[in-house]
Protein backbone atom coordinates (compact mmCIF):
# COMPACT_ATOMS: atom_id res chain seq x y z
CA UNK A 1 0.00 0.00 0.00
CA UNK A 2 1.02 3.61 -0.47
CA UNK A 3 0.29 5.62 2.66
CA UNK A 4 0.35 9.38 3.28
CA UNK A 5 1.04 10.36 6.89
CA UNK A 6 0.09 14.01 7.42
CA UNK A 7 1.10 16.11 10.41
CA UNK A 8 1.37 19.68 11.73
CA UNK A 9 4.66 18.91 13.49
CA UNK A 10 7.51 16.51 12.91
CA UNK A 11 11.23 16.12 13.51
CA UNK A 12 13.45 17.98 14.23
CA UNK A 13 10.78 19.17 16.69
CA UNK A 14 10.91 16.85 19.70
CA UNK A 15 7.53 15.62 20.92
CA UNK A 16 5.27 12.64 21.27
CA UNK A 17 3.44 13.04 17.96
CA UNK A 18 6.61 13.26 15.80
CA UNK A 19 8.03 10.20 17.56
CA UNK A 20 4.78 8.28 17.06
CA UNK A 21 4.66 9.15 13.34
CA UNK A 22 8.31 8.30 12.75
CA UNK A 23 7.97 4.89 14.39
CA UNK A 24 4.75 4.08 12.57
CA UNK A 25 6.39 5.00 9.27
CA UNK A 26 9.42 2.82 10.03
CA UNK A 27 7.27 -0.11 11.08
CA UNK A 28 5.09 0.13 7.96
CA UNK A 29 8.15 0.30 5.71
CA UNK A 30 9.57 -2.82 7.34
CA UNK A 31 6.29 -4.50 6.41
CA UNK A 32 6.85 -3.55 2.78
CA UNK A 33 4.58 -0.49 2.49
CA UNK A 34 5.45 2.78 0.74
CA UNK A 35 5.08 5.61 3.26
CA UNK A 36 5.42 9.37 2.66
CA UNK A 37 5.30 11.88 5.52
CA UNK A 38 3.78 15.31 4.79
CA UNK A 39 5.26 17.69 7.39
CA UNK A 40 6.05 21.42 7.72
CA UNK A 41 9.48 22.98 7.27
CA UNK A 42 11.62 24.09 10.20
CA UNK A 43 14.51 26.50 10.53
CA UNK A 44 17.00 23.66 10.55
CA UNK A 45 15.91 20.62 8.63
CA UNK A 46 16.83 19.05 5.33
CA UNK A 47 14.21 17.11 3.42
CA UNK A 48 14.71 13.39 3.82
CA UNK A 49 13.70 10.64 1.45
CA UNK A 50 9.98 9.79 1.62
CA UNK A 51 9.09 13.22 3.00
CA UNK A 52 7.12 16.14 1.59
CA UNK A 53 8.00 19.33 3.44
CA UNK A 54 5.38 22.04 2.97
CA UNK A 55 5.71 25.72 3.85
CA UNK A 56 5.48 27.10 7.39
CA UNK A 57 3.96 30.53 7.99
CA UNK A 58 5.85 31.07 11.24
CA UNK A 59 8.83 29.17 12.61
CA UNK A 60 9.93 28.66 16.20
CA UNK A 61 6.61 29.91 17.60
CA UNK A 62 6.94 28.32 21.06
CA UNK A 63 9.75 26.00 22.00
CA UNK A 64 10.43 24.92 18.42
CA UNK A 65 6.79 24.61 17.27
CA UNK A 66 5.95 26.05 13.84
CA UNK A 67 2.73 27.42 12.37
CA UNK A 68 2.23 25.36 9.18
CA UNK A 69 0.58 26.50 5.98
CA UNK A 70 -1.94 23.72 5.24
CA UNK A 71 -3.03 25.33 1.95
CA UNK A 72 0.44 25.25 0.42
CA UNK A 73 -0.21 24.09 -3.21
CA UNK A 74 2.76 21.74 -2.90
CA UNK A 75 0.69 19.42 -0.69
CA UNK A 76 -1.97 18.69 -3.31
CA UNK A 77 0.55 18.57 -6.15
CA UNK A 78 2.68 15.93 -4.39
CA UNK A 79 -0.38 14.04 -3.18
CA UNK A 80 -1.93 13.86 -6.66
CA UNK A 81 1.31 12.57 -8.16
CA UNK A 82 1.72 10.00 -5.39
CA UNK A 83 -1.42 7.96 -6.12
CA UNK A 84 -1.97 7.13 -2.45
CA UNK A 85 -4.19 4.35 -1.13
CA UNK A 86 -4.90 5.90 2.28
CA UNK A 87 -4.40 9.16 4.19
CA UNK A 88 -3.48 8.91 7.87
CA UNK A 89 -3.70 12.37 9.45
CA UNK A 90 -2.47 13.15 12.95
CA UNK A 91 -4.17 16.48 13.72
CA UNK A 92 -7.81 17.59 13.35
CA UNK A 93 -6.97 21.22 12.59
CA UNK A 94 -4.81 22.86 9.89
CA UNK A 95 -3.43 19.84 7.99
CA UNK A 96 -6.51 17.93 9.17
CA UNK A 97 -8.79 20.10 7.01
CA UNK A 98 -6.46 19.66 4.05
CA UNK A 99 -6.65 15.90 4.56
CA UNK A 100 -10.47 16.04 4.45
CA UNK A 101 -10.31 18.00 1.19
CA UNK A 102 -7.87 15.57 -0.45
CA UNK A 103 -9.83 12.54 0.80
CA UNK A 104 -13.07 13.78 -0.75
CA UNK A 105 -11.57 15.07 -4.00
CA UNK A 106 -9.49 11.99 -4.78
CA UNK A 107 -11.76 9.42 -3.11
CA UNK A 108 -9.01 8.20 -0.78
CA UNK A 109 -9.99 6.85 2.66
CA UNK A 110 -9.09 9.06 5.62
CA UNK A 111 -7.82 7.70 8.95
CA UNK A 112 -7.15 9.91 11.99
CA UNK A 113 -5.14 9.37 15.18
CA UNK A 114 -6.40 11.26 18.23
CA UNK A 115 -3.07 12.01 19.93
CA UNK A 116 -3.89 14.92 22.19
CA UNK A 117 -6.52 16.12 24.64
CA UNK A 118 -6.70 19.48 22.89
CA UNK A 119 -8.87 21.13 25.51
CA UNK A 120 -5.97 20.75 27.96
CA UNK A 121 -3.60 22.71 25.72
CA UNK A 122 -5.80 25.74 25.11
CA UNK A 123 -3.79 27.84 27.54
CA UNK A 124 -1.23 28.43 24.76
CA UNK A 125 -3.81 30.56 22.91
CA UNK A 126 -3.80 34.22 23.91
CA UNK A 127 -7.61 34.56 24.23
CA UNK A 128 -7.66 31.54 26.56
CA UNK A 129 -4.73 32.94 28.55
CA UNK A 130 -6.77 36.13 28.96
CA UNK A 131 -9.86 34.19 30.06
CA UNK A 132 -7.88 32.15 32.60
CA UNK A 133 -6.38 35.30 34.03
CA UNK A 134 -9.72 37.06 34.18
CA UNK A 135 -11.39 34.18 36.06
CA UNK A 136 -9.35 35.25 39.08
CA UNK A 137 -11.35 38.48 39.33
CA UNK A 138 -14.31 38.63 41.73
CA UNK A 139 -17.95 39.22 40.91
CA UNK A 140 -20.14 38.74 37.85
CA UNK A 141 -17.27 39.32 35.44
CA UNK A 142 -15.39 36.40 36.94
CA UNK A 143 -18.43 34.13 36.66
CA UNK A 144 -19.05 35.03 33.00
CA UNK A 145 -15.41 34.49 32.07
CA UNK A 146 -15.32 31.18 33.90
CA UNK A 147 -18.48 29.93 32.17
CA UNK A 148 -17.11 31.00 28.78
CA UNK A 149 -13.83 29.17 29.45
CA UNK A 150 -15.69 26.01 30.48
CA UNK A 151 -17.88 26.21 27.37
CA UNK A 152 -14.80 26.35 25.15
CA UNK A 153 -13.13 23.44 26.94
CA UNK A 154 -16.15 21.21 27.42
CA UNK A 155 -18.35 22.01 24.41
CA UNK A 156 -16.44 23.69 21.61
CA UNK A 157 -13.43 21.37 21.46
CA UNK A 158 -15.38 18.07 21.69
CA UNK A 159 -17.91 19.52 19.24
CA UNK A 160 -15.26 20.34 16.67
CA UNK A 161 -13.65 16.94 17.18
CA UNK A 162 -17.01 15.28 16.53
CA UNK A 163 -17.38 17.30 13.33
CA UNK A 164 -13.89 16.35 12.15
CA UNK A 165 -14.35 12.65 12.90
CA UNK A 166 -17.57 12.64 10.87
CA UNK A 167 -15.38 13.12 7.79
CA UNK A 168 -13.04 10.26 8.67
CA UNK A 169 -13.39 6.60 7.78
CA UNK A 170 -11.66 5.31 10.92
CA UNK A 171 -10.11 6.70 14.10
CA UNK A 172 -7.19 5.44 16.14
CA UNK A 173 -6.89 6.09 19.88
CA UNK A 174 -3.53 5.45 21.57
CA UNK A 175 -5.11 3.79 24.61
CA UNK A 176 -8.36 2.14 25.65
CA UNK A 177 -9.14 5.10 27.90
CA UNK A 178 -8.92 7.49 24.96
CA UNK A 179 -11.07 5.13 22.90
CA UNK A 180 -13.77 5.34 25.58
CA UNK A 181 -13.49 9.15 25.55
CA UNK A 182 -14.05 9.29 21.79
CA UNK A 183 -17.07 7.00 22.06
CA UNK A 184 -18.77 8.48 25.11
CA UNK A 185 -17.76 12.17 24.95
CA UNK A 186 -17.51 12.69 21.19
CA UNK A 187 -20.25 10.29 20.08
CA UNK A 188 -18.00 8.23 17.80
CA UNK A 189 -19.34 4.81 16.78
CA UNK A 190 -17.60 1.94 18.59
CA UNK A 191 -16.95 0.12 15.31
CA UNK A 192 -15.13 3.16 13.98
CA UNK A 193 -12.49 3.41 16.74
CA UNK A 194 -9.51 1.14 17.29
CA UNK A 195 -6.65 1.30 19.78
CA UNK A 196 -3.29 1.87 18.10
CA UNK A 197 -0.47 2.78 20.51
CA UNK A 198 2.89 4.23 19.59
CA UNK A 199 5.30 1.41 18.85
CA UNK A 200 8.63 0.78 20.54
CA UNK A 201 11.83 0.29 18.56
CA UNK A 202 14.19 -2.61 19.17
CA UNK A 203 16.70 -0.18 20.66
CA UNK A 204 14.21 0.75 23.41
CA UNK A 205 14.59 -2.69 24.96
CA UNK A 206 17.89 -1.90 26.66
CA UNK A 207 17.55 -4.09 29.75
CA UNK A 208 21.13 -4.98 30.65
CA UNK A 209 23.48 -2.60 32.41
CA UNK A 210 25.90 -1.02 29.94
CA UNK A 211 29.13 0.89 30.23
CA UNK A 212 27.39 4.06 29.04
CA UNK A 213 24.66 3.70 31.65
CA UNK A 214 27.30 3.33 34.37
CA UNK A 215 29.02 6.44 33.03
CA UNK A 216 25.74 8.35 33.34
CA UNK A 217 25.42 7.38 37.01
CA UNK A 218 29.02 8.43 37.63
CA UNK A 219 28.56 11.72 35.77
CA UNK A 220 25.67 12.69 38.04
CA UNK A 221 27.17 11.30 41.27
CA UNK A 222 24.50 8.60 41.59
CA UNK A 223 26.67 5.52 42.13
CA UNK A 224 25.81 5.33 45.84
CA UNK A 225 22.20 6.55 45.80
CA UNK A 226 18.98 6.03 43.83
CA UNK A 227 18.78 7.67 40.43
CA UNK A 228 15.33 8.77 39.29
CA UNK A 229 14.46 10.05 35.83
CA UNK A 230 11.69 11.91 34.06
CA UNK A 231 11.46 12.80 30.37
CA UNK A 232 9.06 15.60 29.60
CA UNK A 233 8.54 18.89 27.85
CA UNK A 234 9.10 21.56 30.49
CA UNK A 235 5.73 23.21 30.10
CA UNK A 236 2.62 24.00 32.13
CA UNK A 237 0.59 20.94 31.11
CA UNK A 238 3.26 18.47 32.33
CA UNK A 239 2.70 19.26 36.02
CA UNK A 240 6.42 19.55 36.83
CA UNK A 241 5.95 21.70 39.99
CA UNK A 242 4.03 18.85 41.63
CA UNK A 243 6.89 16.46 40.89
CA UNK A 244 9.43 18.88 42.37
CA UNK A 245 7.35 19.33 45.51
CA UNK A 246 7.05 15.54 45.87
CA UNK A 247 10.84 15.16 45.61
CA UNK A 248 11.34 17.90 48.19
CA UNK A 249 8.92 16.12 50.50
CA UNK A 250 10.77 12.83 49.96
CA UNK A 251 14.06 14.48 50.91
CA UNK A 252 12.59 16.22 53.95
CA UNK A 253 10.67 13.25 55.35
CA UNK A 254 12.98 10.33 54.62
CA UNK A 255 16.41 12.01 54.77
CA UNK A 256 17.64 9.87 51.88
CA UNK A 257 20.12 11.06 49.23
CA UNK A 258 19.02 10.80 45.59
CA UNK A 259 19.58 12.22 42.15
CA UNK A 260 16.82 13.14 39.73
CA UNK A 261 17.38 13.79 36.00
CA UNK A 262 14.80 16.08 34.41
CA UNK A 263 15.31 15.43 30.70
CA UNK A 264 13.68 17.84 28.30
CA UNK A 265 13.31 21.46 27.28
CA UNK A 266 10.46 23.91 27.25
CA UNK A 267 9.30 27.45 28.00
CA UNK A 268 9.12 26.88 31.77
CA UNK A 269 12.65 25.53 32.32
CA UNK A 270 14.01 28.62 34.10
CA UNK A 271 10.91 28.84 36.29
CA UNK A 272 11.26 25.19 37.33
CA UNK A 273 14.99 25.52 37.99
CA UNK A 274 14.21 28.46 40.30
CA UNK A 275 11.51 26.42 42.04
CA UNK A 276 14.03 23.62 42.66
CA UNK A 277 16.31 26.18 44.31
CA UNK A 278 13.47 27.49 46.45
CA UNK A 279 12.68 23.92 47.55
CA UNK A 280 16.39 23.31 48.26
CA UNK A 281 16.67 20.38 45.90
CA UNK A 282 18.67 22.12 43.17
CA UNK A 283 21.71 19.94 44.04
CA UNK A 284 19.59 16.80 43.77
CA UNK A 285 17.56 17.60 40.65
CA UNK A 286 19.52 18.08 37.43
CA UNK A 287 17.91 19.69 34.40
CA UNK A 288 19.83 18.05 31.57
CA UNK A 289 18.16 19.68 28.58
CA UNK A 290 17.31 17.57 25.55
CA UNK A 291 18.75 14.10 25.05
CA UNK A 292 18.56 12.58 21.56
CA UNK A 293 16.16 9.67 21.11
CA UNK A 294 18.95 7.24 20.25
CA UNK A 295 20.66 7.92 23.59
CA UNK A 296 17.55 7.90 25.79
CA UNK A 297 17.60 4.09 26.37
CA UNK A 298 20.99 4.47 28.08
CA UNK A 299 19.50 7.02 30.49
CA UNK A 300 16.45 4.87 31.18
CA UNK A 301 18.73 1.90 31.81
CA UNK A 302 20.82 3.90 34.26
CA UNK A 303 17.79 4.81 36.38
CA UNK A 304 16.14 3.00 39.28
CA UNK A 305 12.66 4.40 38.62
CA UNK A 306 10.77 6.68 36.25
CA UNK A 307 8.68 9.50 37.76
CA UNK A 308 5.83 11.16 35.88
CA UNK A 309 3.30 13.77 36.95
CA UNK A 310 1.55 14.81 33.72
CA UNK A 311 -2.26 14.65 33.66
CA UNK A 312 -2.71 15.46 29.97
CA UNK A 313 -1.33 12.37 28.24
CA UNK A 314 -3.28 10.31 25.73
CA UNK A 315 -0.66 7.59 26.00
CA UNK A 316 2.68 8.66 27.39
CA UNK A 317 5.31 7.31 25.03
CA UNK A 318 8.09 8.01 27.51
CA UNK A 319 6.38 5.75 30.06
CA UNK A 320 6.55 2.81 27.65
CA UNK A 321 10.16 3.62 26.76
CA UNK A 322 11.05 3.63 30.43
CA UNK A 323 9.29 0.30 30.95
CA UNK A 324 11.14 -1.22 27.98
CA UNK A 325 14.37 -0.52 29.86
CA UNK A 326 12.94 -2.13 33.01
CA UNK A 327 12.05 1.05 34.90
CA UNK A 328 9.26 0.84 37.48
CA UNK A 329 6.98 3.85 36.92
CA UNK A 330 5.50 6.07 39.60
CA UNK A 331 2.90 8.34 38.04
CA UNK A 332 -0.06 10.56 38.87
CA UNK A 333 -3.29 8.69 38.17
CA UNK A 334 -4.66 10.28 34.99
CA UNK A 335 -6.16 9.37 31.62
CA UNK A 336 -3.76 7.67 29.25
CA UNK A 337 -1.29 6.89 32.01
CA UNK A 338 -3.74 4.64 33.87
CA UNK A 339 -3.99 2.39 30.81
CA UNK A 340 -0.29 1.59 31.09
CA UNK A 341 0.73 1.72 34.74
CA UNK A 342 -0.67 -1.07 36.92
CA UNK A 343 -0.24 -0.98 40.68
CA UNK A 344 2.33 -3.44 41.99
CA UNK A 345 2.79 -4.96 38.52
CA UNK A 346 4.95 -2.41 36.71
CA UNK A 347 4.78 0.58 39.04
CA UNK A 348 2.32 2.66 41.03
CA UNK A 349 -0.51 5.04 40.18
CA UNK A 350 -0.75 7.78 42.78
CA UNK A 351 -3.31 10.46 43.58
CA UNK A 352 -2.08 14.00 43.07
CA UNK A 353 -0.93 14.12 46.69
CA UNK A 354 2.66 15.08 47.50
CA UNK A 355 3.08 12.84 50.56
CA UNK A 356 1.62 9.79 48.79
CA UNK A 357 3.88 10.25 45.77
CA UNK A 358 6.92 10.66 48.04
CA UNK A 359 5.98 7.50 49.94
CA UNK A 360 5.89 5.47 46.72
CA UNK A 361 9.29 6.85 45.75
CA UNK A 362 10.62 5.58 49.06
CA UNK A 363 9.03 2.14 48.59
CA UNK A 364 10.60 1.61 45.18
CA UNK A 365 13.95 3.10 46.15
CA UNK A 366 14.41 1.05 49.33
CA UNK A 367 12.76 -2.31 48.58
CA UNK A 368 15.02 -4.21 46.19
CA UNK A 369 12.64 -7.19 45.89
CA UNK A 370 9.75 -4.90 45.00
CA UNK A 371 11.88 -3.07 42.46
CA UNK A 372 12.93 -6.37 40.84
CA UNK A 373 9.30 -7.51 40.60
CA UNK A 374 8.17 -4.22 39.05
CA UNK A 375 11.09 -4.34 36.60
CA UNK A 376 9.90 -7.70 35.23
CA UNK A 377 6.32 -6.42 34.94
CA UNK A 378 7.47 -3.26 33.17
CA UNK A 379 9.35 -5.22 30.52
CA UNK A 380 6.40 -7.56 29.97
CA UNK A 381 4.11 -4.57 29.43
CA UNK A 382 6.50 -2.94 26.96
CA UNK A 383 6.93 -6.06 24.84
CA UNK A 384 3.30 -5.91 23.72
CA UNK A 385 3.96 -2.48 22.12
CA UNK A 386 6.68 -3.49 19.68
CA UNK A 387 6.89 -1.22 16.61
CA UNK A 388 6.29 -3.91 13.97
CA UNK A 389 3.30 -5.36 15.81
CA UNK A 390 1.69 -1.92 15.89
CA UNK A 391 2.43 -1.34 12.19
CA UNK A 392 0.82 -4.64 11.21
CA UNK A 393 -2.35 -3.68 13.06
CA UNK A 394 -2.42 -0.28 11.35
CA UNK A 395 -2.00 -1.89 7.92
CA UNK A 396 -4.85 -4.30 8.65
CA UNK A 397 -7.16 -1.37 9.45
CA UNK A 398 -6.01 0.51 6.35
CA UNK A 399 -6.95 -2.47 4.16
CA UNK A 400 -10.31 -2.83 5.86
CA UNK A 401 -11.13 0.86 5.38
CA UNK A 402 -9.90 0.79 1.80
CA UNK A 403 -12.17 -2.18 1.02
CA UNK A 404 -15.18 -0.47 2.64
CA UNK A 405 -14.55 2.72 0.67
CA UNK A 406 -14.22 0.76 -2.56
CA UNK A 407 -17.58 -0.90 -1.94
CA UNK A 408 -19.23 2.46 -1.20
CA UNK A 409 -17.71 4.03 -4.31
CA UNK A 410 -18.91 1.12 -6.45
CA UNK A 411 -22.40 1.44 -4.98
CA UNK A 412 -22.34 5.18 -5.69
CA UNK A 413 -21.24 4.60 -9.30
CA UNK A 414 -23.96 1.97 -9.71
CA UNK A 415 -26.60 4.36 -8.39
CA UNK A 416 -25.41 7.12 -10.76
CA UNK A 417 -25.55 4.71 -13.73
CA UNK A 418 -29.02 3.52 -12.75
CA UNK A 419 -30.31 7.10 -12.43
CA UNK A 420 -28.75 8.05 -15.77
CA UNK A 421 -30.37 5.11 -17.57
CA UNK A 422 -33.80 5.98 -16.10
CA UNK A 423 -33.35 9.58 -17.28
CA UNK A 424 -32.35 8.50 -20.77
CA UNK A 425 -35.26 6.06 -21.04
CA UNK A 426 -37.79 8.65 -19.92
CA UNK A 427 -36.62 11.74 -21.75
CA UNK A 428 -34.40 10.71 -24.69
Amino acid sequence: MKIALMTNNYKPFVGGVPISIERLAEGLRKEGHDVVVFAPTYEKNARQENEVRYHSLLKNVAGGIVLPNPIDPKIEKEFKQGAFDVIHVHHPIAIGNTAIYLSKKYRVPLVFTYHTRYEQYLHYLKPIMWLEKETEEPGVKRKIKKELLEAVQEKLVPGYLKYFISHCHHVFAPTEGMRRYLIHECGTSESMVSVLPTGLKDESFCMESSRKSEEIRQRYNATECPLFISVSRLAHEKNIPFLLHALAHYKLMYKKPFKMLMIGEGPKRTEYENLAKTLRIDKDVIFTGLVSNDKLPEYYNAADAFLFASKTETQGIVILEAMAAGNPVIAVNASGVSDLVKDEKNGFLVNEEVSEFAERIRDVAEDENLRRKLKVGAIETALSFHEERVARKAATIYRMVQAECFERNQAHIGQVCYTTKRYQKKYL
